[in-house]
């Protein structure tokens, strides 16, 4: 990369000599000068040294059209403002410039190239009127400005005197005169130099547009890149300013009389976007906060050329003019950030400060001419040229450094994709390896609870019970926070009957209770909607945490469950969630860490530990995901206030309120039913490969009154569906040979069942990967392990026909 760099500087610093070189090319020793209103070119080589600018001492006669012989003339520099003397400006007025040109009487006929001449001029030979710019006038209703760089041929001379007479009127301009150098040459070195001049122009507008052309390209494809979009509009605004500034000003050339006031003022304007959008682009590239006063600062001085708008043209030229050096000075603090960039070496910085340099430099020698105090061709647009080129590369190098970190970022990206997938197989895999032998304990312990058992024994099972209940639901909670920080959080949303949805969870929780000195309520708000459409199941988790959190830790007042909506639009509302509780309460200093995850708050104030701090977590990511909010109100010793805020839509209210809620945590965990076979009679098949579990989901049909078919794989599985028929499946997902997905397949494609069974999965895999495999495969609904009694009650009575 460094040769390249250093290739590029090399290619830019050679560009910038000879741009100098060309736009100044009389900066020669020992050039000719007038000298009291006389230049003697007679011992000049025009066809060797080529063309001579008439820049000295010429005569002034100060509201004069005819100059009066005067022994006492008073002399003016060329270029430069009309003076009376070195220290006495002439105001604005009309006068006539007076030189002599001594030439050789043999030497061909001679050319005449004028420069920027303010506002409106005649060119003499004599008496002979052989150039006109404009209207001259005496006054400014008279006078029409404009701006004329031409060629012209002087008159035959026998006498090797060619008396040189400019009518100058000046009346729409601040500073009046000769502001740039006429030249005197040959025909041929002539017309060189005005087509070289022109040249120089067309050369900087075509590369300047071409550039701003390349950078909206490249914008298009890259959106997120501003850069290139207010790059493209700098060197835009540059190329078409070329028309009216640049060395030959090319438009005035085409452009009817009376346009001179209204060009003046779009200049300014355009200088303006310039101005505003060179400002935005800085900003682009260092964007950084520090920087932001200087950027603002900025802005203000570049709409400040605008309040002129509205006053005379001489008004606002010498606004504009002043305006120039406000913008130098804007332009001077830009440098800031452009020297910091360099110091901390951000990709292409250096380019970006001297593409600045040098254009402020040029833009300097413009401002000296604009005010006549220095006789040079315009020269920012050749400034404006080096920065367009530098700032190419500079934004090349930037390009070059973001594909690099973009690159570097694709990698870390993969990476991370890599582990995330690593990380949800693993998960997948342990889940499914915990909850297996999980099933087995949870299911044993719950048969073993049915059978006769001493006080000791019932307070040994009872703790085998707990532990096992506390592992699932780390497992669980740990599945879910692993879920929602990778982005899989999925909404399945569905309409539910608000109140009796949440009448059934305080039932819930009130069968829970151990402590009768606890109470809890549902205060319920007249105007809430009768259904509403959600994720129940989040909801449904919600509720639990939050209710569950209350319960724990209340050993005696009420624990309030309050519910009320605010109104969003018509089919709309913010559902508005309070669970309050007379608690041992949150100490202050711990309310920061209260939704952070494995955070046990209270497990000191109460000596509680179950529990794997991640349910407000876990509540907290759900209710964001759901566009909500939530909030905790505490105090230690007094209860706590949880407030939780949801968007929801508004139900169909023609909507069955009295459904069944489905949602099975709803059922009570005592509800064996033992006659179930009797009201849902049913032939079922349970297949799994794991013979615990096997005898578990047996054992528990059995206990409901159903003799059950086994198959512990899946060819055995599908010999019995052919052979037997059974009604309902209970399918394992991993099994040997064939797994559950391809048993259902076979299943649902066997054309010799007249009946096709409910087939229900039942895995250990919780991810929503996995179920949605099982319900696309076919089977009917979806149950995990370890596999509860009141869970196997729930599917068999959402399934199963009742009995007439």
């Amino acid at each position: 990369m460094k040769p390249v760099k250093q290739f590029l500087q090399i290619v830019l610093v050679s560009f910038l000599s000879l741009s100098f070189s060309v736009c100044l090319p009389y900066n020669k020793e020992n050039l000719p000068l007038a000298k009291l209103g006389i230049l003697d070119l007679r011992g000049w080589d025009f066809n060797r040294y080529g063309n001579v600018p008439l820049n000295g001492e010429w005569e002034i006669h100060w509201n004069q059209m005819e100059p009066i012989q005067n022994e006492n003339p008073n002399y003016t520099k060329i270029p430069g403002n009309w003076t009376k003397d070195s220290k006495t400006t002439f105001p604005n007025g009309y006068a006539t410039l007076r030189l002599k040109i001594l030439v050789d009487p043999n030497s061909k006929s001679f050319y005449l190239q004028n420069g920027v001449t303010r506002n409106a001029f005649k060119i003499f030979i004599g008496k002979e009127n052989i150039y006109e710019s404009g209207k001259f006038g005496l006054d400014a209703n008279s006078e029409i400005p404009n701006i004329n760089i031409g060629t012209v041929s002087i008159p035959p001379h026998k006498t090797g005197t060619i008396d040189l007479n400019i009518q100058i009127s000046c009346f729409h301009y601040h500073v009046c005169g000769i502001a740039t150098p006429y030249l005197f040459g040959t025909h041929d070195g002539i017309i060189k130099s005005f087509f070289e001049a022109t040249s120089r122009d067309i050369l900087v507008l075509s590369s300047l547009g071409t550039l701003a052309f390349f950078h909206f390209v490249l914008f298009l494809f890259w959106r997120d890149e501003k850069t290139h979009l207010y790059f493209s509009f700098v060197c835009l605004l540059a190329s078409v300013r070329l028309l009216s500034i640049g060395e030959t000003r090319l438009i005035y050339n085409y452009l009817p009389l009376g346009f001179y006031e209204i060009m003046v003022r779009v200049n300014g304007f355009s200088f303006t976007l310039l101005y505003l959008a060179f400002v935005r682009y800085v900003k682009e590239v260092y964007p950084e906060k520090r920087y932001h006063h200087f950027y603002s600062m900025n802005y203000f001085f570049a709409i400040l050329l605008l309040i002129g708008i509205p006053f005379s043209t001489n008004v606002y030229s010498k606004i504009q003019s002043y305006h120039l050096i406000l913008s130098l000075f804007g332009l001077f603090t830009l440098l800031y950030p452009i020297v910091h960039g360099v110091v901390i070496s951000k990709p292409g910085a250096k380019f970006f400060l001297f593409s600045l340099v040098s254009t402020m430099l040029l833009f300097s020698l413009d401002i000296l001419t604009e005010f006549a105090k220095k006789g040079t061709a315009y020269l920012a647009q050749y400034g404006f040229l080096v920065f367009g080129l530098s700032q190419a590369l500079f934004i090349a190098e930037r390009m070059i450094q973001n594909f690099k970190n973009k690159e570097k970022l694709k990698q870390e990206k993969e990476l991370a994709v890599s582990e995330v997938k690593f990380k949800s197989a693993f998960l997948s895999t342990m889940s499914h390896e915990i909850r297996t032998p999980l099933n087995g304990i949870l299911g044993m312990t719950q048969m073993f609870g049915q059978t006769n058992l001493t006080e000791e024994q019932k307070e040994y099972l009872s703790l085998i019970q707990f532990s096992g209940e506390n592992l699932l639901l780390l497992i669980n909670d740990i599945l879910d926070l692993t879920k929602l920080e990778a982005g899989k959080f999925e909404l399945r949303l569905e309409p539910i009957v608000l109140e009796k949805f949440l009448t059934d969870m305080v039932q819930l929780f009130k069968s829970k209770l151990i402590n009768d000195q606890v109470k809890i309520e549902l205060e319920l708000n007249e105007k809430i909607p009768n259904t509403i459409i959600i994720d129940k199941r989040r909801f449904t988790q919600i509720l639990s945490n939050l209710l569950g959190n209350a319960a724990k830790f209340t050993e005696k007042g009420s624990i309030r469950l309050q519910v009320s909506n605010e109104p969003i639009n018509e089919k709309s509302i913010l559902l508005k969630i309070q669970i309050k509780d007379t608690g041992i309460g949150i100490p202050k200093e711990k309310l920061g860490e209260l939704f952070q995850p494995f955070q046990q708050i209270h497990s000191h104030l109460s000596g509680k530990t179950n529990g794997t701090g991640l349910g407000l977590t876990i509540t907290k990511k759900i209710v964001e995901e759901l566009f909500g909010s939530i909030e905790v109100q505490s105090e230690l010793g007094k209860g706590s206030v949880f407030t939780v805020k949801i968007p929801v839509a508004i139900g169909i209210d023609t909507l069955n309120q009295n459904q069944e809620i489905t949602n099975k945590s709803i059922l009570k965990v005592m509800d064996w039913e033992k006659n179930l076979a009797q009201i849902y009679p049913t032939k079922i098949l349970v297949a799994d490969d794991d013979p615990i579990n096997l005898k578990v989901s047996k054992m528990f049909l059995k206990k409901l009154g159903y003799s059950v078919l086994v198959a512990e794989n899946g060819n055995q599985t599908l010999s019995l569906v052919d052979k037997e028929r059974p009604n309902f499946i209970l399918l394992d997902v991993q099994m040997p040979d064939l797994d559950g997905l391809q048993v259902t397949k076979s299943i649902r494609e066997n054309k010799n069942l007249t009946e096709q069974p409910i087939i229900i999965a039942l895995t250990a895999n919780v991810m929503e990967e996995e179920k949605d495999k099982c319900l696309q495969s076919g089977m009917d609904d979806f149950m995990t392990k370890p596999l509860l009694m009141q869970d196997l009650v729930y599917m068999i009575k959402k399934w199963s026909k009742v009995k007439i």
